[in-house]
């Protein structure tokens, strides 16, 4: 592919996965907070324990749900980070799995050759934490309730819990 140069990637069915100012970019930033919506991105370059904090900054002041979106290869890592939250505090999970189209159109260098257009499926995650119950479907298919106290390990957010 060094007779080409990528000229569009396209991202189909990606939002909310995807800053529209980073698209096309690797490592995007694994933490944003939207007003109330708290959504922490992972990406495959991200520190988990940088996502962890966030996540538990984001709950610990005052928000009741956060969201952890994931793509590809970085999902084991978003589930990595959601079991660990799940065991320093009692969390209510939803889990969605979607997928979305990449398409990147490469324009060749040289004269004679054709333009090349590459089309790909990429999973995406997205895991709902919540402190409480309200907004939460408990018959959703993705649901799965806090894990019992004997199985929480609240570590260094412990203080925080106890005084919620």
């Amino acid at each position: 592919m060094d007779k080409y140069r990528l000229v569009e990637e396209k991202y189909i069915g990606a939002q909310g996965f995807i800053d529209d100012n980073q698209a096309g970019t690797v490592g995007a930033a694994p933490k944003t907070g939207m007003g109330d919506q708290c959504i922490v991105r992972i990406t495959q370059q991200a520190k988990p324990r940088s996502c962890i904090t966030t996540a538990m900054n984001m709950l610990a002041s005052g928000n009741r749900h956060i969201e952890l979106k994931a793509m590809g290869k970085a999902i084991n890592k978003a589930v990595t980070i959601a079991e660990i939250l799940k065991r320093k505090m009692p969390l209510h999970q939803i889990t969605a799995l979607s997928s979305c189209e990449i398409v990147n159109v490469y324009e060749p260098l040289e004269e004679g050759l054709d333009t090349v257009v590459n089309q790909h499926y990429v999973s995406c995650l997205t895991i709902t934490l919540s402190t409480d119950l309200s907004d939460v479907d408990v018959h959703d298919i993705g649901y799965q309730p806090p894990l019992s106290l004997s199985e929480m390990q609240p570590g260094d957010f412990g203080k925080s819990v106890a005084a919620s």
